[in-house]
């Protein structure tokens, strides 16, 4: 029998006492016996009956009046069939329950509600009767167990956005011009764009939308929110900085599609900048989380990104990629300044240009009195002095170091031709640090991250075995992963470092020789790869180590802890650009196992507690002692042979026609600026000591090795 309800506010549009199959899942405060009704109204208000036995004395009626959601949810769930209530009620009651399939006369009935329980309902273009069913549509290799396969939320159009709400969040919101909708049968629409959901991609969604006169009006609104154009593409929202003279973020919509990264305002969808990722002219550094883009059009323009899923859709970008490589080695280099704002640093004859919104400055390399950048802090400064003030450049490392470079290489090439062989000798001189670092550098870096992170100053401390099983599970998964970048790494010295710098040497004397090769230059290669020879020392210790590591502990590479590209550089690869013999990787990630703390099941008996302090025992041994040695050696080797090609080529530059000479100078003065800020900074960002600290490590500990007394004569 229905329930007298008496006075009621606003138009019924639910009676769950009318509704069979209409179940109460959980409430509190409401009697212990007897039943509950849900009576929804228009006003908005929500009504709940308790009744208790049979008497008419013991009913009681509670009102939420008005209603507003979160307070009152109101759901449309299993496409839009069932209907759910969750309702807070004034003296700490509160009422959850779920319908059967609902009729079509009670869902047009439910259509009555408009969205007047969202506050802001009066101010949308459109807002869904309640909250909808929503089918998310992933792209293919989303796991299905970590994606919903259904929500249930508000479909709104304002400002320009699409959006889903649900229970006061914004779950979703695309720019209306980014999408594509059409209905699909009587009530659904089938909408095609790409965006972000719970850090997973959508190519689209499926609104099930109730009604026909619903999805009619869906559809009427999205076309007047958006009447021009339509483009798709995956769309997230970021804070950028350049495109005005305003001193604060503006926020935007960043759109990447296949060809272009877009950025467009908000609520007007106007096109604020459009970067082709095929333009050769496109130069971007930074981090997938903050990173300036700029080209001859438009920028240079920051931009931030919260959404870490988005930030590895735009590192995985293989145009965006090669635009990051190309930067380092382009000679405009995107950065920000200390207060924020975005510039694109340039180099000319005359000297640096910093320039951006608002900033134009230019820097004479001759007034340039000191350069430098300590890129362990986390957002290193390149400051660059001169006679009357300072300014501080901000970026990655490997930006930084490009920076640097170029401030060097042009400084240098300020001097005078007949310099040329005075500068070849002191690159000479510089290469010590690059041989060492470059052979034996892998090896302290792992050291450092089995150590902890530690600086270049503990870099003589042994690894001692931990107590805990956790410690041991660190300790073995960097092993793992950093032994076997360094056999890689190794094998790559003897193959490719001699023909390396042969090749490099020819680079420099292609513009005396036309490009042809001296025929002692190719000789060269053949001495320096017997020179390096002493590296399979080295290489047969490392097998032997991984060899026995194997018997103690054997873990599934996938489960090793992964790189996270949420902050990685969008610049990659500034360590392989400059010294192509050994891209970090690897040891990144043994630091990054080393960092990240996940607990891994270690079991050590006592046999394999003998067999640890083995492997730890060679590991110190080999990095206290014997690379010491060896580092000895190989530079004795290589350097009679690195000094006779200085010479020769500064002889076939005595000779040069008077042309080449401006060629040559800019040639050797960039070699000299590589060698000699290489040394200053650390190979990649997941590795803090720099080269340089590796090298004097090196020398210090052969000088402090004990060595035999030879009798003198």
């Amino acid at each position: 029998m229905p329930v007298t309800w008496g006075a009621v506010q606003g138009r019924v549009v639910f009676d769950s006492s009318r509704q069979h199959g209409f179940v109460e899942q959980k409430s509190t405060g409401f009697s212990w016996t007897g039943s509950r009704s849900v009576l929804l109204t228009d006003r908005p208000a929500v009504y709940v009956h308790d009744a208790v036995g049979l008497g008419l004395g013991n009913q009681v009626i509670t009102a939420l009046d008005p209603a507003t959601d979160p307070d009152a949810t109101v759901e449309l769930v299993d496409k839009s069939t069932r209907l759910v209530v969750e309702v807070r009620l004034p003296q700490g009651r509160s009422l959850t329950a779920t319908s059967g399939e609902l009729s079509a006369p009670a869902l047009a009935a439910l259509t009555g509600l408009r969205g007047r329980l969202m506050r802001d309902a009066a101010a949308t273009d459109f807002i869904s009767p309640c909250a909808v069913s929503i089918t998310p549509q992933y792209e293919s290799h989303t796991p299905a167990e970590s994606a919903p396969a259904e929500l249930a939320a508000y479909v709104v159009i304002a400002g320009g956005r699409l959006q889903l709400r649900n229970r006061g969040t914004i779950a979703l919101a695309w720019p209306v011009n980014r999408i594509v909708a059409a209905p699909v049968g009587p009530t659904a629409v089938e909408v095609q764009g790409g965006a972000l959901l719970g850090g997973h991609f959508l190519t689209g969604a499926t609104l099930h939308l109730v009604t026909h006169q619903v999805q009619q009006a869906f559809l009427a609104a999205l076309r007047a929110a958006a009447p021009g154009p339509r483009t798709v593409g995956t769309s997230a929202p970021v804070l950028i900085r350049g495109l005005t003279q305003e001193s604060e973020p503006s926020k935007a919509d960043c759109v990447l599609s296949t060809a272009a990264l877009e950025f467009q305002a908000p609520d007007t969808q106007q096109l604020l900048a459009r970067f082709d990722l095929g333009d050769p002219h496109l130069r971007v550094a930074g981090s997938a989380e903050r990173f300036v883009i700029f080209n001859p059009a438009h920028g240079p323009v920051t931009v931030e990104c919260a959404s870490e899923a988005f930030g590895r859709r735009l590192h995985q970008n293989a145009e965006l990629r090669a635009a990051a490589e190309r930067t380092l080695t382009s000679g405009v280099l995107p950065a920000e300044l200390a207060d924020g704002r975005p510039v694109a640093c340039g180099f000319t004859a005359d000297g640096m240009r910093v320039k951006g919104s608002a900033v134009n400055v230019l820097i004479p390399y001759q007034g340039i009195r000191a350069v430098e950048c300590d890129p362990a802090v986390i957002r290193p400064t390149l400051r660059v002095v001169t006679e009357r003030t300072e300014h501080g450049i901000i970026g990655q490392p490997e930006l930084l170091q490009a920076l640097h470079t170029e401030i060097r290489a042009w400084s240098n090439a300020c001097a005078n031709p007949r310099q040329i062989p005075d500068m070849l000798r002191a690159g000479v001189g510089l290469e010590e640090d690059y041989l060492l670092y470059t052979v034996f550098g892998p090896f302290y870096e792992l050291h450092a991250a089995l150590l902890g992170d530690v600086g270049a100053d503990e870099l003589g401390t042994p690894v001692t075995l931990p107590a805990s099983v956790q410690e041991r599970s660190h300790i073995a998964a960097v092993l793992q992963i950093g032994l076997g970048e360094l056999q890689a790494h190794l094998d790559q010295i003897t193959a490719i470092l001699p023909a390396f710098l042969r090749h490099r040497d020819g680079l420099l004397l292609a513009p005396v020789t036309g490009g042809a090769e001296p025929g002692w230059l190719k000789a060269t290669e053949s001495r320096l790869r017997t020179a390096l020879s002493p590296v399979q020392r080295a290489a047969g210790e490392t097998a032997q180590l991984t060899a026995q590591l194997s018997r103690l502990i054997d873990l599934d590479p996938d489960t090793l802890p992964k790189v996270s590209y949420a902050g990685a550089a969008v610049s990659l690869g500034a360590a392989a650009l400059i010294n192509p013999v050994f891209a970090v990787s690897g040891i990144s990630q043994a630091y990054s196992a080393r960092t990240q703390g996940e607990q891994r099941k270690a079991q050590v008996t006592a046999q394999s507690e003998r067999g640890w302090a083995l492997v730890l025992d060679r590991w110190n041994a080999l990095v206290t002692s014997s690379l010491p040695v060896l580092g000895y050696v190989l530079t004795e080797n290589m350097f009679a042979i690195r000094w006779e090609t200085a010479r020769r080529i500064g002889e076939q530059i005595r000779t040069a026609p008077e042309g080449a000479r401006g060629p040559l100078l800019r040639a050797v003065a960039r070699r000299l600026a590589t060698l000699d800020v290489m040394r200053r900074y650390p190979a990649g960002s997941g590795v803090r000591l720099r080269r340089g600290e590796i090298a004097d490590h090196l020398r210090a500990a052969r000088q402090a090795i004990r060595t035999p007394r030879f009798a003198d004569f």
